[in-house]
């Protein structure tokens, strides 16, 4: 893993919050633009109204195919809450839009008509009214309750409430209306059986009517005429059959003495009373006188002639028996054929009863089943005519005192989000885009070499300088933060180059990748303090290109140790003793047409002597991307520091600075970054050792 990686993955909150503390005032300053936007904006709006109606859902017991009230169905949570959801998708739809608009102040609104417009260009058809009406309506539901409110936001307050309650009737008559029509649907299934059955009744008693007449069935087959009338044949039959029995006895028995039964033997009675007496005569005159006594003739004779009177009334007898039994066996016959007829016609009539009472009750049952869906249908009929909508209007709206929109407020605190968002956004990319140096962290981060120490600006270290000379502040301020920080600087190079076995005094360069990072400002900067410290110093001006530390130091001079090395002049006359008791070897003018300054013994030679005689030689280097002279020198130093400016030198230039570096194999102690704000750094410079600048100023004098 590299150094940028661990950082990466080791990297606190702090650490992050502090890197963007650094972005804080462009941040304030684009948050600040938003809120003014916003306020702006807000005030340029056209000030809008919203009143909305209050509803509730309430379903209504719904009516079953029988025309009843189907009993109530508990409904889960869930379901009543996709209830409540489908009647604000309906409040929002089409047709409720198109109802409303029946409403003439709802059609002719001159708001609704110019949003039309954009629809239609005429801006009177129906569906680009009621797309123009229902963007500006809205629904919503109270929590988790079943009220639920449809509102309507206008310019106008009276129009919004106006509308609102028009939309809101609207929903209620549409809602109506879809029940009514399920209820239409069930009506007209149970018309559609009505007419069924009353054509299956119809047809039954058709069946009924056509039996009857083609069977001759003009009574009830079911009554008990039948069977009295064969009873009374039988009873007849009966009677007949005994009374020519009787008659066929006496007409068998007709010369008997005795008869009996049915006829009148009156006349015979007497007759045989008269001969019984006339014989108890007889016997007693024949007796008494003997049998040819008058008398006993006269008795004898008139016995004979009681006799002949009996025969004779017995043969009349005897023929009125047969006449009688030839009677009765007529009659007998005559009821027996009568029985018979009965019979048969019984046996058809019970035949045809049976197939009139099945298709009798195929008649009634088809009119039961009429006659009950009838009911069943009127009841429908009378239920429909009562039919409420699932929902109630609890509170109509109300024309609203306040605008709804805009509402300063949300805005200003939409505007305040915006703007952090671009702020942060803006950070981010700032962080990413063009990558600084700004603290410990970044160095060893996205370099991967060691931290040295941070140079501070002037102004920032102390709070009334003497001077605005970066470089002479160090002299007039000694104890402050500020020469502190390049007496820091100046160890950590000392020790540092102690590494090398080179003998005699320590050589340390100074550098930096690009132009005005702060190099010769740390360089004299650096010599003075180890002046100071009794350190005998010498710095050499090596930017043979700017000559920044002759311009500063001794702007006049027209000798320079590029002399010495071509011979012209000695180190003595060239060499100009600074304030603090520091060595300066300045560059002559024209020293830029110099070549192959550094790869020369003479060079050598000089560094040698001047090792032998000062204990640590300071050099000022040229840019490491501008020039080649400072990789030609690298060999002759003994540490070197790499300047970055805080916050403006791009890592990729340092990088590329530190790759040519290390293609030589020079030796870089490090990076230290230059002309950093301490107040700032102290904000948002999370673990460099600026971040605790007001725990430490106590122990610096700046004045």
């Amino acid at each position: 893993m590299n150094p940028e990686q661990e950082a990466a993955t080791t990297q606190d909150l702090a650490g992050i919050v502090s890197r963007f503390r650094r972005h804080v005032p462009i941040g304030l300053a684009i948050i600040f633009v938003m809120l003014l936007l916003a306020y702006g904006g807000t005030k340029m709006m056209t000030p809008r109204y919203s009143a909305a109606a209050q509803l509730s859902y309430a379903p209504q017991q719904a009516l079953s195919r029988d025309g009843q009230a189907a009993p109530p169905q508990q409904m889960s949570d869930s379901a009543r809450d996709a209830a409540v959801e489908s009647q604000l998708q309906i409040a929002m739809s089409l047709p409720v839009a198109i109802q409303a608009l029946k409403n003439p102040q709802v059609a002719n609104d001159p708001h609704i008509r110019s949003r039309a417009k954009a629809f239609d260009p005429t801006g009177k058809s129906s569906d680009a009214l009621a797309a123009s009406l229902l963007a500006s309506v809205t629904t919503a539901r109270l929590g988790t309750t079943p009220f639920f409110t449809i509102g309507y936001s206008d310019t106008d307050p009276l129009a919004a409430a106006r509308i609102a309650n028009a939309v809101a009737a609207a929903y209620l008559v549409v809602q109506a209306e879809q029940k009514l029509g399920q209820g239409s649907a069930t009506s007209n299934q149970l018309k559609a059986q009505v007419d069924k059955l009353r054509a299956q009744a119809e047809q039954a008693d058709a069946a009924v009517a056509a039996y009857r007449l083609k069977h001759n069935i003009l009574t009830d087959p079911n009554a008990s005429m039948p069977d009295n009338e064969m009873s009374n044949i039988g009873v007849q039959l009966s009677d007949a059959r005994g009374a020519a029995a009787q008659a066929q006895s006496r007409s068998a028995v007709s010369g008997s003495t005795v008869i009996s039964g049915g006829v009148d033997t009156t006349a015979l009675a007497t007759l045989r009373e008269q001969r019984a007496e006339a014989s108890r005569d007889l016997a007693g005159l024949a007796s008494r006188y003997g049998d040819r006594n008058p008398q006993v003739i006269d008795a004898r004779q008139k016995v004979a002639d009681l006799d002949d009177a009996l025969a004779k009334e017995m043969a009349s007898m005897s023929r009125s028996a047969r006449a009688e039994s030839n009677a009765a066996a007529a009659r007998s016959a005559s009821l027996q054929s009568s029985l018979a007829q009965a019979q048969a016609k019984l046996a058809g009539t019970v035949n045809a009863g049976v197939q009139l009472a099945e298709l009798q009750r195929r008649a009634d049952n088809a009119h039961t089943l009429y006659t009950n869906l009838l009911t069943a249908s009127g009841q429908q009929n009378a239920n429909a005519a009562m039919i409420q909508p699932d929902a109630q209007l609890v509170t109509p709206a109300v024309a609203p005192l306040a605008p709804s929109s805009p509402k300063m407020l949300i805005n200003l605190l939409v505007g305040f989000i915006a703007g952090l968002a671009i702020a942060i956004a803006v950070a981010y990319l700032r962080e990413r885009w063009s990558q600084t140096i700004n603290t410990i962290e970044d160095v060893q981060r996205l370099l991967g070499v060691e931290f040295l120490t941070t140079i501070p600006t002037l102004q920032s270290a102390i709070d009334k300088p003497k001077t605005r000379d970066p470089a002479e502040a160090v002299i007039l301020h000694p104890l402050s933060s500020y020469a502190e920080a390049f007496r820091s600087l100046a160890q950590t190079l000392v020790f540092d180059a102690r590494k090398s076995e080179a003998p005699g005094g320590r050589v340390i360069g100074v550098g930096s990748a690009l132009p005005r990072e702060g190099k010769t400002t740390t360089t004299i900067s650096i010599a003075r303090v180890l002046a100071m410290g009794a350190t005998k110093v010498v710095l050499i001006d090596a930017d043979l290109r700017r000559r920044s530390v002759t311009e500063t130091l001794a702007p006049s001079t027209q000798k320079g140790w590029i002399d010495v090395l071509n011979g012209t002049a000695t180190l003595s006359e060239v060499m100009i003793e600074d304030q603090t008791g520091a060595i300066v070897l300045p560059l002559a003018p024209g020293s830029e047409r110099a070549q192959r300054v550094f790869d020369g013994d003479a060079f050598e030679k000089m560094l040698t002597h001047l090792r032998e005689h000062f204990e640590v030689v300071v050099v000022d280097t040229a840019p490491v991307l501008a020039l080649v002279d400072t990789r030609a020198m690298m060999p002759h130093l003994d540490s070197f520091v790499l300047l970055a400016h805080w916050r403006t030198t791009p890592v990729k230039a340092i990088r590329a600075a530190l790759h040519q570096l290390d293609t030589i194999g020079a030796a870089v102690a490090g990076v230290a970054m230059t002309m950093v704000n301490l107040k700032t750094q102290a904000q948002s410079g999370y673990g460099d050792a600026s971040y605790y600048y007001s725990e430490m100023k106590d122990y610096y004098v700046s004045s």
